[in-house]
């Protein structure tokens, strides 16, 4: 398996959810938030690696733990504090959760293990893959939850489905569920496509 084959699948969902569970289930209740957030990982994981990358041959070995969340925070902030200005609704929907992507494990990971060793142009990749990822199953998440469970979509209301909506999925029960059941379907296509790969080798 070459290098970049390996780099796509570090961002792959089937390894990326069970990292990020915690905000996608949190965050996909409505796709104005499942977007937001989306976005705004995908941009922390591009600039962090980049500082990263740039700064690597700099930062200790003992000291990389500490370096890397003063920068993984910093640009939170950062982005916290643009989309307060530009989408304060989106933020009102996230609340705290958006804050806590200055600890997520998703960033960490892509600090420690690809940002730190590799070149600026697969640090960057890598980062622009998994947050694309993350994005695209956020939205999917969202889009069940928030058309089967409210009846609305962008917040405007479906009214044909008004008398049929699943209530359950709205809440964080919900939220596990259709995570549960993406991330099924997510190793049942993985397996088959690794499993036609060996068959064709």
């Amino acid at each position: 398996m070459n290098k970049l084959k390996k780099l796509l699948l570090r961002g792959t969902p089937s390894f990326l959810l069970p990292l990020g569970a915690g905000f996608v289930m949190a965050s996909s209740g409505d796709v104005r938030a499942a977007l937001g957030m989306g976005v705004a990982v995908t941009v922390i994981l591009v600039l962090s690696s980049i500082l990263i990358c740039a700064l690597k041959k700099v930062i200790p070995a003992k000291g990389k733990v500490p370096v890397y969340i003063l920068i993984v925070t910093g640009f939170t902030t950062l982005v916290c504090m643009l989309m307060q200005a530009f989408v304060p609704t989106v933020v009102d929907m996230l609340g705290v959760h958006l804050a806590c992507l200055a600890v997520s494990a998703v960033n960490f990971r892509e600090a420690d293990e690809i940002a730190s060793v590799e070149g600026e142009g697969k640090s960057i990749l890598s980062a622009l893959i998994t947050g694309a990822f993350f994005l695209v199953i956020m939205c999917v998440c969202a889009c069940f939850r928030e058309i089967l469970g409210n009846a609305t979509f962008f917040g405007k209301e479906i009214k044909f489905l008004a008398n049929y909506k699943i209530s359950t999925l709205v809440g964080t029960l919900g939220g596990y569920i259709v995570l549960a059941i993406i991330l099924a379907v997510i190793r049942h296509i993985g397996e088959k496509i690794e499993t036609k790969e060996e068959v064709n080798e």
